[in-house]
């Protein structure tokens, strides 16, 4: 991929005119929605109430989440906005803090009519058990800004930088300590008069880098020369620490290249948190086929790698193994997408945490209030 840091320019300038820069630990202290516990049909969707007769699973196979929590009534039902990625404060810093908060990022994609207003990101402040959406723009001349149409499928949160998966392009990085603050009183985009607005939301947080790969279709078709940017993890067990990415297929290829999609490593710098380069190239220093298809999200740590699949609105599976090992397989979520690794003390193992995403049937009538966020030991898993 190559790297473009165009944007850092325009970035700063839209910071200049703003003239409303705050921080992460302002942001937390302004959450205006309230974390819940979940209820009955929202637990439903974790892994230790997996009910598949169809593919039965032993006792010993059956995980179970050690920390949970879903959102308030409103996004838990919210049809136009659904949640894919998620990271945290984790994979930002060593001690799993970002200054004194422990926070989750879960991103959320834009799923009705036009305008598409992107991607927004819920900031989770898991002390006080509050959070608050921002929205990700992407700067434009004149110190002005648009909304980021993509899916964001991953995160990942690299000291001050906010890697996002773009399907089809690669990576957009966002930078946290540019997050500034707009006005909320329009439903609108960019500078309107002496304001600046993002569709009602009170905050933006602006896109400073690309990482692009050469060959881009649309939609992104998985093949040797293109890579679908799908999930987005960080590896923190190795040196230096890399960038998982995932690729969804939806069903195995007859491509032996694709398969079941691919993982795909980066090296990350750890001074400048960004991508070691080749030759000007961000290039991954291993790529591995998967013999499962409709992996939603993946980590690695130690050399074992983690796949957790989706089954539509049924409870799906979480694969582990070493390459060329043997694959164990748990229990795991109905419609569960990213995955983040929340290291422990020293950063060691930690538990592994994903998002589930569906609060409605597939075809959209029934409301079945599956959403929930949650976390198993990653001691527990295989």
């Amino acid at each position: 991929m190559t790297p473009d840091w165009s944007l850092e320019a325009s970035a700063a300038q839209l910071q200049t005119a703003v003239g409303t820069t705050t921080s992460v630990a302002a942001l937390l202290r302004d959450a205006n929605r309230d974390i819940a516990s979940c209820n009955s049909a929202q637990q439903q969707a974790l892994p230790e109430n997996y009910d598949r007769t169809d593919y039965p699973l032993t006792s010993g196979q059956i995980l179970h989440s050690s920390e949970k929590f879903c959102w308030d009534p409103g996004d838990s039902k919210v049809d136009y906005w659904i949640p894919q990625g998620v990271t945290g404060s984790s994979d930002a810093d060593d001690d799993g803090l970002w200054g004194e908060n422990r926070i989750l990022l879960v991103s959320w994609h834009y799923d009705d009519t036009s305008p598409d207003k992107g991607v927004r990101i819920s900031f989770v402040d898991m002390k006080n058990r509050k959070y608050r959406h921002v929205l990700l723009v992407e700067p434009t001349a004149n110190a002005n800004y648009k909304a980021v149409p993509i899916h964001a499928g991953g995160l990942a949160w690299l000291g001050r930088y906010l890697y996002v998966a773009d399907t089809n392009d690669g990576l957009r990085v966002f930078d946290v300590e540019r997050l500034l603050e707009v006005s909320d009183a329009q439903d609108s985009i960019g500078k309107s008069g002496s304001d600046y607005y993002a569709y009602n939301y009170k905050y933006v947080l602006p896109q400073v880098g690309w990482y692009r790969q050469s060959d881009r279709t649309s939609p992104c078709e998985p093949s040797a020369s293109q890579l679908c940017f799908s999930s987005l993890s960080l590896d923190r067990s190795t040196t230096p620490d890399t960038l998982v990415v995932g690729e969804y297929r939806d069903g195995r290829s007859t491509d032996t290249a694709v398969d079941g999609g691919r993982v795909a490593r980066y090296r990350v710098d750890a001074s400048s948190r960004q991508l070691t380069l080749t030759s000007g190239k961000a290039v991954p220093q291993d790529v591995v086929t998967v013999p499962r298809s409709n992996v939603q999200g993946v980590q690695t740590w130690e050399g074992r790698y983690y796949l957790g699949r989706s089954s539509n609105r049924n409870h799906s599976w979480m694969h582990s193994g070493v390459l060329n090992g043997t694959t164990a397989t748990n229990s795991w979520a109905i419609g569960g997408e990213d995955l983040y690794h929340e290291h422990g003390t020293g950063i060691t193992a930690g538990k592994l945490w994903t998002v589930a995403e569906h609060a409605w049937s597939e075809n959209g009538s029934t409301f079945i209030d599956r959403r929930a966020i949650f976390a198993v030991p990653l001691s527990e898993i295989g």
